[in-house]
């Protein structure tokens, strides 16, 4: 195959057609790994990995540019998909897990060559205080969440929750 400069890692939290390192390069192959040694030490529902497969579905099904899909070590995969793309770069979207940085630090174990550029996830809100429960947060950041800011204009969203009337158990509905 005919050499590409860049390579995209989607991983579990990019898997988006607007995932900023598919953005960024959006020629580019782009590769899922399902996490072989990780899904055999974990237990991951059906349905968890069936809504993965089928956001990697929909991001190639939304791409002119390959996008693969492969069972294996992460780290080992995204380094032998380089190579066969003859690639100088692989693009990733930041991820805050642990095993991010332990993959990436295995891709350039393995391709020394390879040049790895990290994306900034793109955040949903600005809410930056700990997140003590989930449902105090939310309600904290719902309206801005759902308002969307940039990451949802232009799409037709449903109206929010304060926009439809509110039920009165007792009685009638309010305005």
């Amino acid at each position: 195959m005919a050499g590409v400069s860049a390579v995209v890692w989607l991983h579990g939290d990019s898997l988006s057609i607007v995932d900023p390192a598919l953005t960024a390069q959006p020629t580019a192959p782009a590769l899922f790994v399902f996490d072989r040694p990780f899904l055999s030490s974990h237990r991951i529902a059906f349905p968890r990995l069936a809504f993965m497969y089928g956001g990697v579905r929909d991001i190639a099904a939304a791409r002119s540019a390959p996008t693969d899909i492969r069972v294996g070590s992460v780290a080992e995969e995204l380094a032998q998909f380089a190579r066969e793309h003859g690639a100088t770069e692989l693009h990733a979207t930041e991820n805050p897990t642990p095993e991010f940085g332990t993959i990436l630090t295995g891709v350039r174990e393995r391709f020394p060559e390879l040049r790895v550029v990290v994306h900034p996830a793109e955040r949903l809100t600005t809410f930056s205080g700990p997140v003590t429960k989930f449902f105090g947060f939310w309600k904290k950041v719902q309206g801005e969440v759902l308002s969307g800011g940039d990451l949802f204009r232009g799409l037709d969203l449903p109206p929010s929750p304060e926009s439809k009337p509110q039920r009165d158990h007792r009685t009638r509905w309010r305005k």
